[in-house]
């Protein structure tokens, strides 16, 4: 049996699998807030002990997937107050013969390769199952691909020869396209001073978009005060219920951003075999992502816009694949 935990920065899963066929099943999945969460190493004796299963010899492998960068044994979480020792985390668990971790990107991306097809739903482009722009024949899995996952922070990573790469992408410079990206720009710099992309593009980042739209109509004398400090929840339903005009503004430019920001990592990593959008947020706007603004933004790149127009961009519908890759890389290590 096969343990796997996801510990994001709103939700913190914990999962059981049994290998079959050379494969994985789920045989149970316990979510609660990660808020909750003041010790992994408690978490997870708590989960195992709930299930009969603390101390036990049916435990053959674990893998956990951590939402902040692992730097040596350590992992200090993004948007969690919180830091796991890797090394202290093993002496815990000692009675497991097989411990790994790794960022939630590169779990995610590894997640991505044992999903069925009905958990993904192409929001532009070709399945890149036939020939490329030179002629040959290639299948997308041979090819460079790219995740990005909006949520409670934004996360990227980079599959390149079939191994998944984890990156800090999310936290370099926003990049202004229009004049109203500028007047974004200083606004989050004057509350911030660095604007990164995870300022604009996760939950914090949808409000962000909001409460600058809602100060510039005070400034303008259009306010809207019975909306202010709405959660990003809020924001994309009532936008997507066309219930509150600026809700409906901040959903199209964090989508336009989106979309942006995705043709900047598919540039950078040279994703002609597609990219991958995940995390909590997009799920939940499926009918915005669906509108032309993502697909606009994502080919508008000037000489390389016919270059980006060919790659595929997929949305991940499967809220668990994280867990999944999680388990997913346990099982390879048992078997080698």
């Amino acid at each position: 049996m096969i343990l796997a935990a996801d510990i994001g920065g709103t939700n913190a899963r914990f999962a059981l699998f049994r290998p079959v066929n050379h494969g994985l099943e789920m045989t149970d999945l316990h979510k609660y807030p990660s808020r909750q969460l003041t010790s992994l190493p408690e978490a997870i004796a708590d989960y195992l002990r709930k299930n009969k299963l603390w101390q036990s010899a049916k435990i053959k492998a674990a893998w956990f997937s951590l939402a902040g960068p692992i730097s040596g044994n350590k992992c200090r979480f993004t948007n969690l107050e919180l830091t796991v020792d890797l090394t202290s985390l093993r002496e815990q668990l000692a009675f497991i013969p097989l411990i790994g971790w790794s960022n939630d990107l590169v779990a995610l991306g590894y997640g991505i390769s044992i999903l069925p097809d009905q958990a993904l739903l192409l929001l532009r482009g070709k399945p890149l199952n036939g020939k490329l722009i030179n002629g040959a024949s290639l299948n997308s899995s041979s090819l460079n691909r790219a995740v990005i996952a909006p949520g409670t922070g934004l996360g990227e990573s980079l599959i390149i020869g079939g191994q998944v790469y984890p990156t800090e992408g999310a936290h370099a410079d926003f990049a202004p396209q229009v004049e109203e990206d500028l007047e974004l720009w200083r606004f989050l710099h004057r509350r911030y001073g660095h604007v990164s992309y995870e300022r604009l593009l996760s939950g914090e980042g949808l409000t962000n978009i909001y409460n600058f739209l809602w100060e510039r109509d005070e400034v303008k004398g259009n306010g809207e005060a019975a909306y202010k400090d709405l959660s990003p929840q809020e924001i994309s339903n009532k936008a997507l219920a066309k219930e509150c005009r600026l809700c409906v503004e901040a959903l199209h430019i964090f989508v336009r951003l989106l979309g942006a920001e995705a043709g900047n990592l598919a540039l950078k990593s040279f994703a002609q075999g597609g990219v991958y959008l995940g995390g909590g947020i997009p799920p939940k706007i499926i009918e915005k992502l669906k509108d032309g603004t993502f697909q606009a933004a994502f080919t508008d790149k000037g000489r390389f816009s016919k270059f980006l127009a060919q790659i595929p961009v997929y949305l991940i519908l499967e809220e668990n694949t994280p867990l999944l890759g999680a388990a997913h890389l346990a099982l390879k290590r048992t078997l080698t």
